[in-house]
């Protein structure tokens, strides 16, 4: 990887882009899809979303705007699902991040490209998917896709004392680190900005040898941007689109259901499907 101060964007760097249209190398996607569904309450990438599996959504999205694709599938089962011609299949690990890189060990070296999307996001048009991309052809190192907060952003901590004495007032507070359990007592803390910050959803683009770079030194971390911004890179945000839900429950799942139609009508619905029409190129 570059050195930091010499990625655009660095410290005391420009953020403007320079032209990268001439990216060399194919665009691959891995899809992650190898969780176990804790919260969901079972494997929700091979729940029915419109006659299909959730996981053959992003999948059939990404057919539409990458040269190649890689799923990341938990090691027990598949439940039956057969990926398109074409497609690769590989275990996931045991963490979001031994997962993107045991997908990044199956995408060939020559990748330009890699974009990172997950199963639960099954709504994400193939026209996200090539914005993201076109990102980094203009000079981006990673771009993800993001939308405007509409409603206020509380930091918020569980109570582990309250007491009444001139008004409500918290004692041994601590952060949550998860779910915060069933009808915890919450104390408010500071409100972020809307107009600084974003709801980011995927799919995630990159420059394939800074995303390798980044997990080279086969580290954690939440989502794959945050470690290219880390390193220098400039992580650029592109309007995400509304009706790309994080389907995390059963009941996001039907939410999901419900605007696949409108998705479908509203956006390229000639490239939605199980992808048969579409070909990896």
């Amino acid at each position: 990887m570059r050195p930091v101060a010499d990625l655009p964007g660095g410290p005391g760097r420009s953020t403007r882009r320079p032209d990268r249209s001439d990216v060399a190398g194919p665009v691959w996607t891995i899809v992650l899809a190898g969780g176990g569904g804790t919260r969901f309450g079972g494997p929700k990438q091979f729940f029915d979303l419109g006659g299909e599996p959730l996981l053959a959504h992003p999948v059939a999205a990404a057919r539409a705007a990458s040269d190649g694709i890689v799923v990341v599938v938990p090691a027990a089962t598949v439940d039956g699902w057969a990926p398109p011609p074409g497609v690769r299949l590989t275990t996931g690990g045991a963490t979001r991040a031994e997962s993107v890189r045991a997908g990044l060990a199956a995408v060939p070296v020559d990748a330009g490209i890699i974009v990172i999307t997950d199963a639960a996001h099954p709504l994400a048009t193939p026209a996200l998917y090539r914005c993201v991309v076109d990102e980094i052809r203009a000079g981006a190192d990673a771009a993800v896709p993001g939308l405007p907060l509409t409603e206020v952003v509380k930091e918020i901590r569980v109570a582990g004392g309250i007491q009444a004495a001139g008004g409500i007032q918290a004692a041994g507070e601590i952060k949550p680190t998860g779910g915060v359990g069933p009808s915890p007592r919450l104390v408010a803390g500071a409100s972020l900005p809307r107009e600084t910050h974003r709801l980011v959803q995927t799919p995630h683009a990159f420059r394939a040898d800074l995303l390798r770079a980044a997990h080279a030194g086969a580290r954690e971390a939440v989502e794959d941007s945050a470690m290219v911004a880390e390193a220098g890179g400039l992580v650029v945000v592109v309007p995400g689109e509304p009706a790309n839900i994080h389907v995390t429950t059963p009941d996001e799942l039907a939410m999901a259901r419900l605007l696949l139609t409108h998705v479908r009508s509203e956006g390229e619905s000639d490239e939605f499907g199980t992808g048969r029409v579409h070909a990896v190129r």
